[in-house]
């Protein structure tokens, strides 16, 4: 509902759709308490919703996962959706009544597959395109040094308004033991999977979703540091005042 309500996600949404929002359709589980429903094709009008708000840029940044998570859903129910229209069409409808469900979980599941990635390839792609850079070999897991530089600025010192105290807890507990700067473990390892990696990939899809809507390294950094002013580095007065004017 919080999501449904922001002002640019609003102005996308259809009155019908509105009204199957705010009107839900109260059930009772099996052995659980009241809940909320909607119809099924609900899902999927709100998942174009949010997709729509993130191609007219009114998604806001903080947002910016949401979409990717709705293009993930949408995905996937084409996919079983395909399947199940065929096999209609076809006269195959003896399918158990839980075969597709398990098809869908085996889409979703490889559609998730990049989102679980410690670093997806979409994030890649955003610092090469933000920076002019060819990619020289797509399938190449080795990037150009100062790509680490820019994951420890605007993924793990801004890391869930911690202002670099996770990260300097993250340096302490891998410090660097090879010549080349190398850690014997990633950070990722040492985040726990309920909290820790949950937090990372929300700021980490954030901020593919600024970098993707920004023309610019410069551009990126302005909406990097809208997005979290928490995280703006601190100078001295002038200098704070010239960096400060320069994001707007």
């Amino acid at each position: 509902m919080r999501t449904m309500s922001r002002k640019g996600v609003r102005s996308v949404l259809s009155e019908n759709l509105v009204k199957k929002i705010e009107n839900p359709i109260f059930f009772r589980p099996l052995g659980g308490d009241l809940a909320d429903g909607f119809e099924a094709e609900t899902l999927i009008e709100v998942c174009d919703a949010l997709i729509e708000a993130k191609n007219q840029k009114m998604l806001h940044s903080s947002q910016a996962f949401l979409a990717l998570q709705a293009e993930i859903i949408v995905r996937s129910a084409a996919k079983i959706g395909i399947i199940a229209l065929v096999d209609e069409a076809a006269g195959y409808i003896d399918r158990a009544k839980d075969e597709y469900r398990k098809l869908f979980d085996k889409f979703i599941r490889k559609e998730l597959a990049e989102w679980e990635k410690e670093f997806p390839d979409k994030f890649f792609d955003m610092i090469y395109r933000l920076y002019g850079l060819k990619r020289q070999k797509p399938d190449s897991t080795r990037h150009p040094q100062f790509f680490g530089h820019f994951i420890r600025r605007y993924i793990y010192h801004p890391l869930a308004n911690s202002n670099g105290a996770i990260l300097e807890k993250l340096d302490e507990k891998n410090p660097v033991v090879y010549d080349n700067g190398g850690r014997r473990y990633k950070f990722t390892q040492w985040l726990t999977e309920q909290v820790g990696k949950a937090v990372f990939r929300q700021h980490l899809w954030q901020v593919v979703g600024i970098g993707e809507a920004a023309t610019s390294k410069e551009g990126f950094v302005r909406g990097f540091y809208r997005a979290f002013p928490e995280a703006i580095p601190k100078f001295g007065d002038a200098d704070q005042l010239d960096f400060l004017d320069k994001l707007k």
